[in-house]
């Protein structure tokens, strides 16, 4: 079962001020902005500006994602109801190639559901299973960011407010300040050693890919199992590589769409790319002979497609 923090889209809204060295923290979410640079412009004959570089972002900080479910008569064409979150820069001046405002949108959220359709040989409506969109999502950890250029007048800081979209069934309580930011992009996690042991940490349900029991599958661990430990060994002469385990020594293979573990680094079911995203030490893990993707079905280790939520793993190193 999928335990996530889900909340509703209202209308109403509630507006706080925000500054790059105070976010907000509203709901699990942190929300912020942090100045890349700034430097003195001029503006056509208007005189001297102040010009800034900034990132604005929202981070779930919580160990669980936040799930924003479809809800029924909201989603008419053309209303997405993505917005997470609207940065209201009120001294910008929004001269030409700049900004007044940045939008911070959550992601599509799928996941298997039976849904009906007609057979073409019964003429019958049947009940099938299929990748669906049924809202949108924040993974947990997860940071999502959009830079924008924000010309404001001479010497001034950006005075910047945040609105948030909250669940009216459950008013907002007072935002809490953060002093001491640790989830802005500038302060990202650094890069894990690729040729070290590494562990598989699953994004959608925070669980470990393990052999503790004996077969491969994704569930919380010991900070000591060797059995929850991997090491990616490049296959000669290609891109991918094979996932050898330290306890065992065997590697994650595939039998006939099935995930298994096997001693034969030489079948291409056991030969992986790993496939970078956009954060750091996130991957999506493709089988070489089948093109699936390593994702999960509860705990289960499955193949998927690269845009199932199951599909992205965070590398650790083990502690």
């Amino acid at each position: 079962m999928l335990f996530a923090l889900i909340i509703s889209r209202s209308w109403a809204q509630q507006t706080y001020p925000v500054t790059d060295s105070t976010p907000l923290l509203i709901n699990g979410l942190q929300i912020g902005y942090h100045i890349k640079s700034q430097e003195i412009k001029a503006v056509s004959n208007k005189g001297d500006f102040s010009r800034y570089s900034i990132s604005f972002y929202v981070t779930n900080t919580a160990n669980v994602p936040l799930i924003i479910p479809y809800r029924d008569g909201w989603n008419r064409p053309g209303n997405t109801f993505d917005l997470l979150v609207k940065f209201l820069i009120l001294n910008a001046t929004g001269a030409r190639l700049t900004s007044r405002f940045a939008l911070i949108n959550a992601a599509p959220y799928k996941t298997y559901t039976f849904v009906s359709e007609r057979d073409p040989q019964s003429n019958r409506f049947i009940q099938v299973k299929r990748l669906t969109q049924v809202g949108y999502w924040v993974q947990a950890g997860q940071t999502i960011a959009v830079d924008e250029i924000v010309i404001v007048p001479l010497n001034q800081l950006p005075n910047v407010q945040a609105i948030y979209f909250a669940n009216p069934a459950a008013p907002v309580a007072p935002p809490q300040y953060v002093d001491n930011p640790g989830f802005a992009p500038n302060n990202a996690p650094p890069s894990v050693n690729m040729q070290g042991f590494l562990r598989f940490k699953n994004l959608f349900n925070n669980t470990y890919i393990n052999i503790q029991t004996g077969p491969p599958l994704s569930s919380t661990i010991n900070n000591g199992w060797w059995s929850a430990q991997w090491q990616l060994t490049p296959v000669p002469g290609t891109s991918y590589f094979n996932i050898k385990n330290r306890w065992k020594g065997n590697f994650i293979d595939t039998n006939n769409g099935y995930i298994v573990i096997s001693g034969n680094p030489q079948s291409q079911g056991s030969m992986w790319a790993m496939e970078a995203t956009q954060e750091v030490n996130v991957f999506r893990i493709k089988n070489a002979q089948t093109g699936g993707y390593l994702g999960l079905a509860n705990n289960n280790l499955i193949l998927v497609n690269n845009n199932d939520p199951g599909s992205a793993w965070r590398l650790e190193q083990p502690f």
